[in-house]
């Protein structure tokens, strides 16, 4: 249901558009802002002019990894998948990542990057470094640039075992639709 209101004590050129749970607010022919009526999922609500906004909702991103994803011929079974939060106003990435089916022991994961998909990178994060678990539970603060590959689709992440030390699982590191 879309309702329209129009606010003219002070501001008479200020339109507000309600659509469900979101108010947007129209000015001078323009969206310039966009803001959650009710608690819960901001970022479906959230939006905001300014690039360097670091008020906004998390951002969330996931990573579906399997053999076919390496860029070495890799013939496993296992798969993995890999969560991860990102917090705007501190760049803190807090992940979980869980797998199973490997062919031997996991020695490591770690996200690779900048590269795009099927190229290799070095070790930008290493998710485990206290040691393999399943699930595997961290977080780190980022650099500006980590986040800025991150946003941009440009990192994966690559599982490491005893028989494929370069990596047996990988996926690459892609943003969450928001569940509106």
């Amino acid at each position: 249901m879309l309702r329209m209101l129009r606010i003219t004590e002070s501001t008479p050129s200020l339109l507000v558009l309600v659509m469900g749970a979101c108010v947007i607010i129209l000015g001078a022919g323009r969206a310039f802002g966009q803001a959650p009526i009710v608690q819960g999922d901001l970022s479906c609500g959230y939006f905001s002019p300014d690039e360097n906004d670091t008020a906004g909702p998390p951002i969330h991103f996931y990573a579906e990894m399997n053999a076919d994803e390496e860029s070495a011929v890799t013939e496993s079974p296992g798969t993995a998948r890999a969560d991860f939060i990102l917090e705007r106003s501190t760049l803190e990435l807090s992940w979980k990542l869980t797998y199973s089916n490997t062919n031997s022991a996991v020695t490591g994961v770690h996200i690779h990057g900048p590269q795009t998909p099927g190229g290799e990178a070095g070790i930008i994060v290493d998710l485990a470094p206290e040691g393999m678990t399943n699930p595997v539970e961290g977080s780190t603060i980022l650099t500006e640039g980590t986040m800025i590959y991150m946003v941009q689709d440009r990192l994966y992440v690559n599982l490491h075992t005893n028989t494929y030390p370069a990596g047996e699982l990988r996926g690459h590191i892609k943003k969450a639709r928001p569940k509106c």
